[in-house]
């Protein structure tokens, strides 16, 4: 809630600069886009609420009896511990999606103690907080900057369920151990002021809502009325309605059930026996599933790049939205597993933050229809350029590697998340959300992007091309980035999808749409010296890159061929092997994501992802445990930099996602021909007799399946579809069709 902020765009128009950037590309090859970019004033950053501690009066030390679990059945995280004097202890928590509280309980094998609670943020600014304690409860409430403006309010209370003997003392809350009870329980809500619905124009992009102490009340008073069994049960039933949505069963041939995680990780790290264990693998893929299932949620902000959970005031890279890769790749299993409904947040968040700020983005720096943001965003609406010219200019890469730690400008973000609108919609085949919410998400980018594709004036080959355009967190700026290209394909084929089911009418734009995708240049480019598929147009003397020792983190020249399909399905690339080939020499010149400019564990399952859809099953599966063996760390977090902080959860989603990609091929069928979905085209051995029950599938409906001791499916069954599909093995064979 800043006065006059802007979302990092100019408050005058700057589109007048285009046509001679352009210009300047045409004739040079590269350029920069000084004139356009924007700025990072007041981006602020997710931050941390404040942490609940518990006291118990007399527990000095543990015993050494101390456990900590959390059961990725039901979502419930318990501890259990004995005092230095023998007494036992026993904790559990969890929070609940349908009482939107978390519970706290807290029982002992006796009676308990006097236990202490009170809430507290060291970090914060301590005259903006004000921590109270009343009538059974703890509460905080505080803002983010005192103004003016005012910043965002927030409220948080704990509160006691039942009756219970307490007093107050420095906003410390003590339940007396006078109660004489084995166990108490609290329940704990927070909530903010913040309101995406005004991030627009007509709310003057405050984002400002009512009190938020009212609603927390509320939630509060409802929660506390229920006993804890019905508390939990809605809770549990809630959770399991998606955990148990998938189910994916890998061998355990370490004996690694009931292992301790930490011990699993390091076991893996550091011993042959270790390195490979399924057991751990299938682990690591259902906790992905609940950290999904905990961070995104329908009326909920979406996941970021901590899933929304922050220790700081000031994160890393803001704990905000990048979409170059990380936001996508907290996505990349939900509608295969059954958590497409978890996405609803997302499709709010685009829709009622970027789309509005964005389309002043396309008007002030294109003066262009539809809307378009760059390629790190926030929850209030951050769409104009990055505001550093060292992003966007021709440095020669490796001096630009050496000196800078940031990214180029990329303004294709918002494309590159219409594949996962689309792809929803594939899933679901819910026409009513696609023509309502999904479809005019993906019309406004593509209105955007018709009005900017240009004739090729470099080659004069009759294609259509953006300029200006980078790969992402690649200089330089130049024209037909292959990236770009692909995933302008995709969003022009989604058009012609819309028109073909009467959703979009508007004769002339459809029209226009299918003019540009014919001479469209789609991004396939192989290079004549080494083979690997180009990330850019230009020629390489002109670029600097397209080298074969270029071992950058993204990937973004094979956004086409995973997660996306361009080059995959579009191209039929997933058969053609002049293309796999030539993805092949791509994957291999990048390395395996340990490089000069990283060592993040996002381009580590991103390569693994791409291996298994070329049927690379060494290879695949090298790299998956290259990235949990060099970035997982003892509690299962995934760190960008090897095991150095921060925490970055991409990676935990990008594992499972690799993981998936392993196990089956499912890609659109834009023609409406049988679609052929392949299973397995990348198990290992070391996961023979394992088993996958609810995949979803393209096109509706779901495959339970099983392979042998070789990782060849043999077993297939569809639920739920009756047309259209015929599912094969990775050795071709026809397991089953419709």
């Amino acid at each position: 809630m800043i006065q006059n902020y802007t979302g990092g765009n100019p408050t005058t128009a700057k589109y007048e600069y285009l046509a001679g950037i352009q210009d300047w590309v045409w004739q040079n090859g590269t350029g920069n886009v000084s004139e356009l970019l924007g700025n990072f004033d007041n981006y602020g950053s997710f931050r941390v609420l404040g942490n609940l501690s518990v006291s118990i009066d007399g527990v000095t030390s543990f015993s050494g009896q101390y456990n900590r679990s959390l059961d990725l059945g039901n979502g419930i995280h318990r501890t259990g511990f004995q005092d230095q004097d023998g007494n036992a202890f026993a904790s559990t928590v969890y929070c609940s999606y349908p009482d939107f509280v978390c519970v706290y309980e807290l029982r002992a094998r006796n009676a308990l103690p006097s236990v202490m609670v009170s809430l507290e943020n060291q970090q914060a600014d301590a005259g903006l907080n004000n921590f109270t304690c009343e009538a059974g409860r703890v509460r905080v409430s505080g803002l983010t900057q005192a103004g003016p403006p005012e910043g965002m309010r927030y409220e948080a209370v704990v509160q006691l369920v039942g009756d219970g003997d307490y007093s107050c003392s420095n906003g410390v809350l003590n339940v007396s151990s006078g109660r004489n009870a084995s166990s108490l329980t609290f329940v704990i809500a927070a909530e903010t002021n913040y309101d995406q619905k005004a991030g627009n124009a007509e709310s003057n992009f405050s984002f400002k809502g009512s009190d938020p102490r009212p609603k927390v009340e509320s939630v509060i008073a409802a929660a506390a009325a229920h006993s804890n069994t019905l508390l939990r049960q809605r809770h549990v039933d809630d959770y399991k309605s998606l955990a148990n949505a998938f189910i994916l069963e890998l061998p355990d041939t370490n004996n690694s059930a009931g292992v301790e995680l930490s011990e699993l990780i390091n076991r893996y790290n550091t011993t042959e026996a270790g390195l490979g264990d399924a057991y751990l693998e299938s682990l690591l893929f259902h906790y992905a599933r609940h950290m999904l299932i905990s961070s995104a949620r329908p009326g909920v902000l979406p996941a970021n790049l901590q899933g929304k959970w922050s220790q700081t005031l000031e994160g890393a890279w803001a704990v905000d939205y990048h979409g170059d890769i990380n936001l996508q790749m907290n996505y990349w299993i939900a509608d295969q597993t059954g958590l497409g409904q978890l996405q609803a947040g997302l499709w709010d968040y685009i829709q009622d933050v970027w789309v509005p700020r964005g389309s002043q983005t396309a008007k002030l720096l294109y003066n262009a229809p539809g809307w378009v943001l760059d390629g790190e965003s926030t929850v209030f609406g951050h769409t104009g350029m990055n505001s550093d010219l060292r992003w966007a200019n021709c440095i020669p890469p490796l001096a630009w590697r050496s000196t800078i730690a940031n990214k180029p400008v990329d303004m294709i973000s918002g494309v590159w998340m219409m594949q996962h609108v689309y792809d929803h919609f594939d899933y679901t085949g819910n026409t009513t959300w696609f023509s309502t919410q999904g479809y005019p998400l993906i019309r406004g980018i593509a209105d955007f992007w018709l009005s900017q594709l240009q004739y090729d004036q470099w080659f004069n080959d009759g294609t259509l091309v953006v300029n200006p355009c980078n790969s992402p967190e690649q200089p330089p700026t130049t024209f037909g980035c292959t990236h770009y290209q692909q995933l302008i394909h995709q969003v022009l084929a989604y058009v012609e999808v819309a028109g073909s089911l009467g959703i979009e009418t508007d004769a002339a734009f459809l029209a226009n749409a299918s003019s540009a995708l014919s001479n469209l240049d789609t991004g396939l480019h192989i290079n004549e010296t080494w083979g690997g598929i180009k990330e850019f147009k230009g020629p390489t003397e002109i670029t600097g890159l397209d080298i074969p020792n270029d071992t950058h983190r993204h990937l973004s020249h094979l956004v086409g061929w995973y997660p996306g399909y361009s080059i995959a399905s579009l191209l039929s690339g997933y058969d053609n092997s002049t293309i796999t080939d030539a993805v092949d020499a791509a994957l291999t010149a990048r390395g395996n994501g340990t490089g000069p400019d990283a060592d993040a564990g996002w381009g580590k399952v991103w390569r693994a992802a791409c291996w298994a859809r070329l049927n690379n099953t060494d290879k695949a599966d090298a790299e998956l445990r290259y990235a949990i063996a060099r970035n997982f760390a003892g509690n299962g977090f995934s760190m960008y930099s090897a095991h150095d902080t921060p925490f970055q959860i991409d990676a935990n989603f990008g594992l499972a996602g690799a993981m998936l990609s392993m196990l089956v091929v499912d890609l659109p069928a834009f023609s409406g021909a049988t679609k052929t979905v392949v299973l397995g085209p990348a198990i290992p051995t070391r996961w023979g007799g394992g088993s996958v029950k609810g995949l979803k599938l393209r096109g509706g409906g779901e495959v339970d399946f099983k392979w042998n001791v070789d990782g060849l499916v043999t077993e297939a069954v569809l639920v739920g579809r009756t047309a259209g599909i015929v599912v094969v093995n990775r050795d071709g064979e026809v397991l089953v069709e419709a």
